[in-house]
């Protein structure tokens, strides 16, 4: 069985490891949670949309009423992998839950490399690679998927970048330089940092060896590697790095960075440090760690790997290991509020000002222990004799600590508190509710039997077959249950299901229909989507929003949002275009005298604006029309019809770089209420035409990305041909990647855009499929008219009721007309009592599909049942929780399979 193990190649071990250790999101058993579903996925899905439609996507006009998309660091455009996987797949529920599993293994197989390189040994360093990928940082992190492409990448950059000082090939260069590149332009920024400054450690100790031999020649080698490589590095983030420039003053954040105070308040206390021995004691939050945030208490890397690590302390080790050693304990040093570290690397480091968490960088202090602690097992599984006893006295250090953990832990603990931990039968109900001292308990007997185990191998060694492989075996045993015992509380969410989630994605649009011209101000979080889907929906749902959860704000949205929220409210009580006839200068501007229905139509415009456009004569009128009849991320156009002169204003923000066109002929965007575009629109029949453009980062984007590709494909054939492959199949195989690129690049670029409004999407999807239930009732004769009159005394109308007769799930597809006088607020709503969790109660706003008042509205409501039981029903009604009068007409309500 061993020799069969050892005839394994290790990237399939390592895959086995991490995909059997994170099985809830390998097998889609469970979903991702928070920021990997509210943040990472919404912008990837976004790009993907852009890309899939042909467009690059410059702008995204769903959140924050408009944002520059392509110079927000955290989407993050300019990084490969959303590039090629929108040609080919696009971002899905599955697509996220399938790259977290590739990043895991990828930061697995970089570690084994890393290890490989220093030790020559491939045990040794297969249990680097499973431990640095199911560790506390990655387990801890699971919801911060820029934090997990980091941990990926780190490894390969370094384990290269020493490569390259030996080696100073060409084929080297390009390989490091490759693998900077995914480093720096997909993972978050503050990583890229702190790498910046482990390579020029590492590039002073290999110039300054040469110097020191007087190896002048190779000195300037060394010189010469770096600046190709530095070359290479800059031609591939030269996209990133142009847009960087042209938002910097547009964001203050990146130009000042956080304050101090902040960051120093994220610090942790000398508690955390529990987690190196309990990772399980740091979940759910509580006031020993500070109020800290549970995925930054976790530096769990092993107990079996802590032991080995810190008996390593007492050998002497090669020059770069002290290097990478000594680096990751200052980083790790700086998480710790109580140490001056986090306060000097702010005040003289730079670029050390720009992130809050110092958390978020603790990998590299992570990293540098289980690579020493991997060099040491490799010479310790040669030397077990010579070094048991050193291991087996640390072992037996580590059981008095477990044992003082177990009885101080019981004593704040009932006999009955105790008893309930064993006699649990529900075990995954006990690992998410269970308080500090019961988890500290609970794992401390956990990690005293695994050490227990570990010392018997260990001194019984020479009676155990194969001692090694044991001790690997209680090792990933070990990792892997610290890991499962965190998984649901900081990776994935075991309330839902990826199916359900993907099924409930498919009901909204695709691409970039013209969207439901309703009153942004309506665009909020409230019954905005289908749980757990909550945040930045509105990217999936295709309508304008002020609301985001990002941490990228343009000043201009900012200065709105913080410091005039009255006038903010003004300016949303409006469609995405609307007309004015009333404007003001902001010196003029008192916020609390702002209204926001009254003054709605009120412009608020720079002085030097303000007096270009005050003695212009303009009036609106009732009868004013503005028409979308394109709507795409990077153009928008309008048809207008008004009687007098006026303004009109786009509620999107005038970012540097929009054009406005009047006819086909340029006109001044101005600036309105200090986010917003405003221009003079005389009268008459108009079309308005919002465009940009910004060929330059295009064409780097391209040559970028061209390059990036071709260098793969060359690396691929010449790895091919290095292996001694026959024929020419070092040159098929790349080709055979190139072709097919190339013919989903083709077929992306080929979409032509049908610019269809979202209810038409509707109603194209679904009237060619068979329903399993039809109802319509045209309201002919009720109340004496040909419609159903909807006033104050109605709070409940029902609409329809749903009996199963057998199918299992379906889609409830609902909709009516609606002739408001006013805007209306209210609620349509479905659920089915029965016992289905999943099927309870859930609503959308009326609102938000209301265009106009004084005309008919078409209303859309569509929702997913799941596990319906026979008898079940499913009941439809409007709720007119604010009792408004209104007039509806024309409901249909099917359910299809």
């Amino acid at each position: 069985m061993i020799e069969f193990l050892k005839k394994i190649n290790p990237y399939f071990v390592l895959f086995l490891a991490v995909v059997f250790g994170y099985w809830q999101v390998s097998f889609l058993v469970y979903p991702l949670k928070w920021d990997a579903i509210d943040v990472v996925f919404p912008f990837r899905y976004y790009f993907s949309e852009c890309i899939q439609s042909g467009y690059f996507p410059f702008w995204n006009p769903y959140q924050q009423t408009g944002t520059p998309f392509f110079a927000d660091l955290q989407a993050p455009v300019f990084y490969p992998e959303l590039l090629f996987t929108s040609l080919f797949t696009g971002y899905g529920v599955f697509t996220m839950q399938f790259l977290f599993v590739f990043y895991a293994f990828i930061s697995a197989v970089g570690m084994y490399k890393l290890s490989y390189h220093f030790n020559q040994d491939r045990n040794a360093s297969l249990v680097a690679g499973i431990v640095y990928s199911l560790s506390g940082y990655i387990v801890g992190h699971g919801q911060h998927f820029f934090l997990l492409v980091g941990a990926a990448w780190i490894p390969f950059v370094v384990v290269n970048y020493i490569e390259l000082h030996k080696k100073r090939s060409l084929i080297q260069i390009l390989k490091t330089a490759l693998f900077i590149f995914l480093m720096v332009s997909g993972a978050y920024q503050a990583l890229s940092f702190t790498l910046f400054y482990l390579l020029l450690l590492l590039f002073l100790f290999f110039a300054g060896k040469e110097l020191l031999k007087k190896d002048f020649r190779a000195f300037i080698k060394v010189i010469k590697v770096n600046l190709y490589l530095s070359l290479i590095v800059v031609i591939l983030l030269l996209p990133l790095i142009i847009s960087t420039f042209e938002i910097i003053n547009s964001v203050d954040r990146l130009g000042s960075g956080v304050a101090l105070s902040q960051t120093i308040n994220y610090g942790q206390n000398i508690y955390s440090l529990i987690s190196f021995i309990l990772p399980f004691s740091v979940l759910n939050g509580s006031d020993f760690f500070s109020g800290m945030d549970m995925s930054m208490l976790n530096h769990y890397f092993g107990l079996i790997p802590l032991i080995f690590f810190i008996a390593s302390l007492w050998y002497r080790r090669y020059t770069l290991e002290y290097i990478i050693l000594g680096f990751g304990i200052i980083i790790l040093a700086s998480v710790f509020r109580f140490l001056p570290v986090r306060e000097f690397m702010f005040q003289y480091i730079p670029f050390m000002n720009l992130f809050k968490y110092a958390a978020f960088i603790r990998i590299f202090g992570l990293l540098a222990f289980i690579l020493i602690m991997a060099n040491y097992f490799a010479y310790f599984r040669k030397n077990i004799d010579k070094e048991k006893n050193r291991v087996a006295v640390l072992g037996i250090l580590i059981l008095v600590v477990l044992l003082f953990f177990i009885f101080y832990s019981s004593g704040k603990l009932t006999a009955g508190e105790i008893k309930n931990i064993f006699s649990q039968q529900n075990w995954g109900k006990l690992i998410s509710r269970i308080p500090l001292f019961q988890r500290i308990f609970f794992q401390a007997i956990f990690q005293f039997i695994i050490v227990s185990v570990f010392l018997a191998i260990i001194l019984l060694h020479k009676k155990i077959k194969h001692p090694i492989f044991m001790i690997s075996f209680l090792l990933v045993v070990e990792i892997v249950t610290a890991s499962q015992l965190n998984m649901a509380s900081t990776v994935v969410d075991k309330e839902h299901k990826p199916g359900r989630m993907k099924k409930d994605l498919s009901l909204y649009p695709k691409k970039f229909p013209i969207p439901v011209n309703d009153k942004i101000i309506y665009n909020d979080n409230t019954h905005v989507s289908f749980s757990p889907f909550w945040r930045n929906t509105y990217i999936f749902s295709k309508q304008v929003s002020f609301n985001s959860f990002s941490s990228f704000e343009l000043n201009s949205y900012s200065k709105l949002d913080d410091d005039f929220p009255n006038l903010r409210n003004a300016a949303l009580n409006n469609h995405l275009f609307y007309f004015s006839d009333t404007i003001s200068c902001v010196n003029q501007l008192n916020d609390s005298n702002i209204h926001s229905k009254k003054n709605s139509k009120l412009l608020f415009f720079s002085e030097k604006n303000y007096v270009n456009l005050v003695n212009k004569k303009v009036a609106t009128n009732s009868s004013d029309e503005a028409k979308i009849t394109e709507f795409s991320p990077n153009k928008v156009t309008i048809k207008t019809s008004t009687k007098n002169d006026q303004f009109i204003t786009m509620l999107q923000t005038n970012f540097k770089g929009w054009k406005a066109y009047l006819d086909d002929t340029p006109a001044t965007i101005y600036t309105s209420n200090f986010n917003y575009r405003t221009i003079f629109l005389p009268r008459g029949n108009h079309i308005v035409r919002y465009e940009y453009r910004n060929n330059k980062i295009v064409v780097l984007y391209i040559v970028s990305n061209a390059f990036f590709f071709l260098s793969v494909l060359f690396l691929l054939g010449y790895s091919i041909r290095k292996k001694n492959a026959g024929g020419k199949i070092f040159i098929l195989i790349p080709a055979a990647v190139f072709l097919f690129t190339v013919f989903f690049l083709v077929k992306r670029l080929a979409y032509n855009d049908k610019n269809l409004h979202v209810n038409e999407i509707y109603k194209e999807h679904w009237s060619a499929k068979k329903t399993l239930f039809h109802y319509q009732n045209d309201f002919e004769d009720t109340q004496g008219g040909n419609n159903l009159k909807v006033d104050a005394e109605n709070e409940y109308v029902n609409f329809a009721s749903v009996e199963n007769n057998g199918f299992k799930s379906g889609t409830l597809w609902v909709k009516f007309k609606i002739f408001p006088e006013s805007y209306v607020e209210a609620l349509i709503v479905s659920d089915s009592p029965g016992e289905g969790s999943a099927n309870k109660w859930h609503a959308a706003k009326i609102e938000r599909q209301i265009e106009n008042t004084g005309k008919w509205n078409e209303i859309i409501y569509t929702r997913n049942f799941y596990d319906l039981k026979e008898g079940d029903v499913m009941n439809v009604y409007l709720w007119n929780l604010n009792q408004f009068n209104f007039r509806i007409d024309d409901l249909t309500v099917d359910f299809y399979p």
